[in-house]
């Protein structure tokens, strides 16, 4: 190959930063020897998932002149572009909790345990930083419904508001309590941010709000499961919620042990719910937590619809529902993470990178792909949350359940360097 004149070659170095290397396209190497007899060069490939060319990518100087390596091949996408290297910065979680307090969960170790559980979920460490809310269902507001008891109906217009008209037996379906999802979209306890520091204010409010939803319980009994209704209102809170603070997540937990008896009884519009919580904008999704005498198939059919697989089923004391929670929280963040933005100018958005470093190997660039339907059973991909207006970086599944095992790895979002992609 054709010798090149030194001052040629010196033009061609590239500075590589550290840590902030990015990931572009691969340049060819070139060897140094000090013969001055100018051999052919043997640049290897870029190794296009680290973001670091080997050895020969760098290019070589001899006495005689330099010499012309090959170009980097398999490793598309290697290690010759400085980009800036940001830690990634997961969204923060907001958590809606809608629990039952009809009187299948009175029952003398449900109600204790769950509700011990979710004060002590507010209170621990890892919940700092997260916002938490609680509502109940099964409850009368205001006894605004106190005069519908049994009413004889032919149809929906003979019950007010007191649900539709069940035609199976011919009652009105709300036997006093609230049929209307309006009426659970008004929280106990409204969303509030765990400090980071001092007095933790929501615990309390929590707890406070559990103490007197307990002495109702214990003073007039439970009443009937209002499913349908009550998921409504919680998304619907959710999701006013969310539009007012669009830089967090905010899921709804369904926490129930039991199938429906008041409002709409058909497990298939429940799920329809759900699903129209998943697919609206914002997304809200919905966990379930089935405590002993639900029906998996049932509340699994929920969760599946709200986007979240499958429910969590709980049994015993307050420790089996507290793990339940704590895995949500984990479940509920996935990998999201915000975009960061540059010190100075606009981010262009297919200059943006994301790389991984395990705990016990080598940093690798995932690739882009255009949406979650994209991502396949790929490990190592990402996608924006809106590809006209990104304002999220999130993992496929695939790839989230490999960095969330690997709790010593770290995400780092890389600007300045062309996206890689597919």
């Amino acid at each position: 190959m054709n010798k090149l004149s030194v001052a040629m070659g010196l033009g061609s170095l590239l500075l590589l930063v550290g840590a902030t290397t990015g990931a572009c396209s691969a340049a060819g190497g070139a060897t140094f020897d000090t013969s001055g007899t100018g051999d052919s060069g043997t640049g290897n490939a870029g190794a296009g998932n680290s973001g670091t060319g080997n050895a020969g990518n760098t290019g070589g100087m001899n006495a005689g002149g330099w010499n012309q390596g090959n170009t980097g091949g398999a490793g598309a996408q290697g290690g010759s572009c400085a980009g800036t290297s940001i830690k990634g910065e997961k969204v923060p979680l907001d958590m809606f909790i809608m629990l039952d307090q009809s009187d299948s969960m009175n029952d003398g170790t449900k109600w204790p345990g769950i509700t011990q559980a979710i004060e002590d979920f507010a209170n621990q460490p890892q919940a700092k930083g997260m916002g938490v809310g609680l509502g109940y269902f099964g409850v009368d507001p205001n006894n605004k419904y106190a005069q519908c008891g049994q009413i004889f109906c032919f149809n929906n217009s003979q019950c007010g508001i007191c649900g539709a008209c069940d035609t199976s037996n011919n009652w009105c379906a709300s036997g006093g309590d609230s049929c209307t999802a309006a009426d659970y979209a008004s929280p106990a306890v409204p969303i509030q941010t765990i400090p980071m520091n001092g007095t933790n204010t929501v615990e309390t409010a929590i707890t406070s709000s559990i103490t007197a939803a307990t002495s109702s319980m214990n003073a007039n009994g439970g009443t009937m499961t209002q499913t349908s209704a009550a998921l409504q209102g919680a998304i619907n809170y959710a999701k006013t919620w969310e539009t007012a603070h669009n830089t967090h997540v905010t899921v709804v937990v369904l926490a129930t042990d039991g199938d429906p008896t008041e409002c709409d009884l058909t497990i298939g519009d429940i799920e329809g719910i759900a699903t129209t919580g998943k697919n609206g904008t914002p997304k809200i999704l919905t966990f379930v937590i089935g405590a002993t005498g639900a029906t998996q198939a049932n509340v699994d059919g929920i969760a599946n619809a709200g986007g979240t697989q499958h429910a969590y089923m709980v049994s015993g004391g307050p420790q089996a529902f507290l793990q339940a929670l704590t895995a949500i929280q984990g479940t509920a963040l996935g990998c999201q993470y915000n975009i960061p933005q540059p010190q100075n100018g606009t981010l262009d958005y297919s200059l943006v990178n994301v790389r991984y470093t395990p705990s016990n190997g080598a940093p690798q660039d995932f690739v882009k792909v255009n949406s979650a339907a994209d991502c396949g059973s790929s490990t190592n991909a990402w996608y924006y949350d809106n590809n006209a207006n990104p304002t999220q970086i999130l993992l496929c599944n695939a790839t989230c359940n490999v960095v969330s095992a690997d709790t010593q790895g770290q995400i780092d979002v890389v600007l300045g360097c062309e996206t890689i992609v597919t």
